[in-house]
């Protein structure tokens, strides 16, 4: 973890230089994933020219967004605070939904909508924010959350690059740990703060530790992206290996039914030279 913050600061100075921007804007939650982020952006780019957008929704938690609050002030980066609860009483409205800050009105598939809404619209700022300074969105999604799908595809999930992409869920709290994150941030239970008092390891069904060994296990016998028609015995070997069989099939289910989300859009090219009349 000591090389990645070398090695991690330099690959966003690259890809700044490359694409020629100077200023990187981001979306500070108060979790361990985005103060990484930020703590590498001001390492990599310097404090001016980092921008953090803390976004809350009607249900967040006030410690996720006073513990953004108190990041930005540590390091000393220029902040803006949007709220999103105007945003989604109009959607709310507009849908037909009854809408309180526990959501106890709404059914699982409305939760689910009005959480990728919330997701959407704190990209859609981001993006804005992006143009108005000139700058790049990055990313905080972790590989752990990337190869289970657990993110909104063109919400949080959408960035223009995405310095912790590449680390699972375990390996950013250790790097947190060394780039000298706060132990507060470190310590309290990842959250995509969408619905009141959630939980990721609540809503994934298992703890962030044991994930990261099945998907270390999964990558390792290729079978994040694997045929259907070898499935099974992915499965099989798994189980064999010492999963539980409904680790095994909860897991697996979400990495093959989110893969859509790893990948761009599929494009279909009409070559008129091959057309039949």
């Amino acid at each position: 973890m000591d090389a990645f913050v070398q090695e991690g600061t330099r690959f966003i100075q690259k890809q700044f230089e490359k694409r020629g921007f100077k200023k990187a804007i981001l979306g500070l939650s108060g979790g361990v994933d985005s103060a990484v982020v930020a703590f590498l952006a001001v390492i990599a780019l310097g404090r001016d020219n980092v921008r953090a957008l803390l976004m809350p929704s009607l249900s967040s938690h006030h410690t996720h967004f006073d513990d953004a609050l108190s990041l930005t002030q540590f390091l000393d980066i220029d902040s803006k605070i949007i709220q999103l609860s105007p945003f989604q009483k109009s959607f709310a409205q507009e849908e037909g939904m009854e809408l309180d800050r526990l959501m106890s009105k709404l059914d699982n598939l409305q939760k689910m909508r009005m959480g990728n809404f919330c997701a959407r619209m704190r990209m859609a700022f981001l993006y804005d924010g992006a143009s108005a300074d000139n700058a790049l969105v990055l990313g905080t999604s972790n590989k752990s959350e990337i190869l289970l799908g657990y993110g909104t595809i063109f919400g949080d999930l959408a960035c223009a690059i995405n310095p912790i992409g590449g680390l699972y869920k375990t390996e950013v709290f250790a790097l947190a740990q060394i780039l000298g994150v706060p132990q507060h941030i470190i310590s309290k239970k990842p959250s995509a703060d969408l619905l009141f008092n959630q939980s990721d390891e609540a809503d994934l069904g298992y703890s962030y530790e044991c994930i990261d060994t099945f998907l270390r296990a999964l990558s390792d016998m290729g079978g994040i992206d694997t045929d259907i028609e070898s499935r099974e015995e992915i499965k099989n070997i798994l189980c064999k290996k010492g999963f539980e069989a409904n680790m095994v099939e909860s897991l697996c289910a979400r990495v093959w039914n989110n893969a859509f989300k790893r990948t761009m859009p599929t494009i279909f090219h009409y070559r008129e030279c091959n057309a039949v009349d």
